[in-house]
């Protein structure tokens, strides 16, 4: 009988750690891609480049001082050299044949990949840049994708609203799923409050072994989340794409203490909450 009720125990408060776990993990990841949103807008934003075509035989002192005005100028975040021999083995990779073999020469030009800090990623002043850029002797063409900027900058706001929007019913929803969670819980301990109850117990006295054991599986949840998210974000780093660490450690602490301070706020509100309408309900309601 003792081996029955501690098997019933073990496998309803497993239950309730693996639901809020689930929860606080879908919270954590929507918390962390909005604390990011910015970064990897600015970040991809950073990542869309400029390219200045250089004409054949031009002048290397030009060219020098041309490089010269790009590494000072505070606005280019940073900028690549490009030579047309190394245009042409990209290009046939891409391709997948040689096509300097069928035209019999190399008709690419020097370039430069130039990419711009995230403030300064926008049509006006891009533009303007792209027109002195022009006037240059030595500069056969310059090249940007206009449209792609410019969708960006326009959907940035909206981008933000609906990240609020979204992540407000994705907390609320979500802390009716854990609120549900702690009732199941709560309800299959509800004749032994009302035992209590009857022996004289006090309310405070009721409550408060259910609100810290509440307390403990929320905060034992909180770290099962916060410790699967660092695994996902380090599996992700290795196998689909880099992640910076450094740029995100303050919103992945912010996540994670996030995490765990709604762990403990929705489950002594809910337990406490819960626990006082059975420890309040006739005893008749409870069968």
């Amino acid at each position: 009988m003792s081996s029955n009720y501690s098997n019933k125990i073990f496998s309803n408060y497993f239950l309730v750690i693996i639901s809020i776990s689930i929860v606080l993990f879908l919270i954590s990841s929507f918390t962390l891609i909005a604390l990011n949103s910015e970064k990897i807008i600015n970040d991809f934003k950073e990542n869309i480049p400029v390219v200045v075509f250089i004409k054949d035989q031009s002048n290397k002192i030009e060219l020098s001082k041309f490089e010269k005005n790009l590494e000072i100028n505070n606005t280019i975040k940073k900028f690549d050299f490009i030579s047309k021999k190394d245009a042409a083995i990209k290009l046939s990779e891409e391709i997948g044949e040689d096509f300097i073999d069928y035209l019999g020469y190399n008709p690419l030009y020097d370039s430069y990949d130039i990419f711009f800090t995230s403030n300064n990623v926008n049509n006006l002043f891009i533009d303007q840049l792209v027109e002195e850029f022009k006037n240059e002797s030595f500069v056969e063409e310059v090249t940007y994708d206009a449209p792609l900027i410019d969708l960006i900058n326009k959907n940035i706001l909206i981008l933000k609203q609906w990240s609020l929007i979204i992540g407000s019913i994705f907390l609320f929803i979500s802390i009716i799923l854990m609120n549900n969670t702690i009732r199941l819980s709560v309800y299959s301990n509800r004749l032994n409050i009302k035992t209590m109850q009857l022996v004289g117990a006090t309310k405070f006295f009721i409550k408060k072994p259910f609100i810290i054991t509440h307390i403990k599986l929320g905060v034992l949840s909180s770290i099962i989340s916060s410790v699967l998210l660092v695994v996902i974000l380090y599996y992700l780093n290795l196998n689909f794409f880099e992640i910076d660490f450094e740029k995100i450690k303050e919103s992945v602490f912010i996540t994670l203490v996030f995490s765990l301070g709604i762990s403990v706020i929705i489950s002594y509100f809910s337990t406490s909450i819960i626990t006082g309408r059975y420890i309040s309900s006739n005893i008749e309601k409870l069968y």
